[in-house]
């Protein structure tokens, strides 16, 4: 042990390098570590906010693929309680649009239109009142009031009984069967259609054409 001691006080600066160089490495040691650990944490968190920001245009475009397109307007005036516009289902019918516009007057002829017709969008009904010219009955693809030669015509779309009445040829009980065929199956596209009418053929149809429009 004297030895020793002799031999640290003889070589007291190589002692005291060793020394130094040991105390210098645990110094680094002790602060490099935490410094490592800090690093690998800013990584981590950078990494999971890059992640986030990645993640919200995804969500946004996603919100996007859900439109609103099971929706019809339709305005509906006439002989209804509450006129006005009104949204829809994209499956509602007529009868949808009179119940919600508050239901029909006691003067509404629901002869002249058809309520199990499906609606669109922007469609327009008019509900006639009883003894009113049906020309006012507008529904899509009807086609607006005839100028010209053609008012002298019947418009098998939108007459009353009484308005068959000036045809020739037409009298009260075929009258109501064309009216009975288009509050079920909709609109005439063209006078041939008329021919699906029971008692209606072709060399009917030709003694009336003058007589009619669409």
């Amino acid at each position: 042990m004297d030895k020793i001691l002799d031999y640290m006080f003889e070589n007291k600066i190589l002692v005291a390098l060793i020394v130094g160089i040991a105390g210098f490495g645990v110094f680094h040691m002790l602060n490099s570590t935490p410094a490592h650990h800090a690093d690998s944490a800013i990584k981590v968190e950078n990494q999971l906010e890059n992640s986030d920001v990645k993640e919200k245009p995804i969500a946004k475009k996603e919100a996007k693929t859900n439109p609103k397109s099971d929706e019809v307007v339709v305005d509906i005036q006439g002989a209804v309680k509450v006129p006005g516009v009104y949204r829809f289902k994209a499956n509602a019918i007529v009868q949808d649009a009179i119940g919600k516009a508050g239901g029909l007057t006691d003067v509404a002829d629901v002869r002249l239109i058809n309520q199990a017709q499906r609606l669109t969008d922007q469609m327009q009904i008019i509900v006639p009142k009883i003894g009113e010219s049906a020309n006012t009955t507008v529904t899509p693809n009807m086609p607006s009031p005839n100028t010209g030669s053609d008012n002298a015509k019947v418009n098998i779309n939108t007459a009353t009984v009484e308005d068959f009445q000036k045809v020739s040829g037409i009298g009260p009980k075929k009258a109501e069967k064309i009216i009975d065929y288009r509050t079920q199956n909709g609109n005439f596209a063209n006078l041939e259609d008329l021919t699906k009418v029971s008692g209606i053929g072709d060399k009917t149809l030709e003694s009336l054409r003058d007589q009619l429009t669409v």
